[in-house]
């Protein structure tokens, strides 16, 4: 009996040393993604409060394109009378930045669109190779869940990708699915990630990465929810879905 256990012992002793290399491996990932996500919305100096959210973004390739959703922009960006489009990078003392940004492209399909910050690059995420992602995959994700209401501050979950299926994004509410919008995913035009993590509405346009390495494997896209919006808050489904990082690549490559 007391045999067996030493024998047994040593293989607890690793997996406990595993799991905690595993935890660090996040956090020290953690701290580098950070710095390269973030806020995206609009700025009016009538407005209250001036600053409006809209998602959240990440730096990509130098540092000064920044990457979201198409369906975080407001719908009349770049008019003259529409409030001007804003990023917020948060500077190393740990306040926010506004940065002026325009519009470099959009790829409405995937839900996607690149940015251009103006004044000096921030810390640029590594795009990864998304084909590598398999289903059982541990990733992470950043972004301002709920909006505002838990501060800008950037917050990160563990997600763990349950399903690549083909999928057909709603429009114009992508970040936003119910019960029977998601039966439309199905017969979709291109892989997404489906993923078994809770994720809300602020996070939309926030980067999908790999624990370890920080690589950019995806971009937060959409959610389920039960019933209403707010519905969200309260009941969580725990389904959430990313674009893949390889169609982040293709429309960076057309606006370079």
């Amino acid at each position: 009996m007391t045999r067996s256990f030493n024998r047994l012992l040593p293989v607890f002793v690793g997996a406990l040393l595993c799991s905690a290399a595993s935890h660090a491996g996040l956090a020290d990932t953690v701290a580098r993604v950070k710095p390269s996500v973030v806020l995206v919305g609009t700025y009016l100096a009538t407005n209250s409060p001036r600053f409006q959210l809209r998602g959240t973004g990440f730096l990509v390739d130098g540092g000064q394109r920044v990457v979201t959703n198409a369906h975080v922009l407001p719908e009349a960006v770049g008019a003259a009378d529409a409030p001007a489009l804003v990023v917020q990078l948060r500077q190393a003392s740990g306040e926010w930045h506004m940065r002026p940004a325009s519009l470099l492209g959009r790829d409405d399909p995937h839900d996607l669109a690149v940015l251009r910050m103006a004044g000096l690059p921030g810390p640029a995420m590594v795009l990864g190779d998304s084909t590598q992602v398999r289903e059982g995959d541990d990733l992470a994700f950043t972004g301002f869940p709920i909006g505002g209401l838990l501060g800008f501050s950037p917050v990160t979950h563990r997600a763990t990708v349950s399903s690549i299926t083909a999928a057909a994004l709603p429009s114009p509410s992508a970040q936003r699915l119910n019960e029977r919008a998601i039966r439309g995913l199905r017969n979709g035009t291109f892989d997404i990630f489906q993923l078994d993590a809770t994720a809300y509405p602020g996070n939309s346009g926030g980067p999908l990465f790999h624990p370890d390495t920080g690589e950019l494997v995806g971009v937060m896209n959409m959610v389920l929810i039960k019933g209403t919006r707010e519905s969200a808050m309260s009941q969580p489904s725990g389904i959430s879905y990313a674009i893949p990082s390889r169609y982040v690549k293709a429309l960076l490559d057309k606006h370079p």
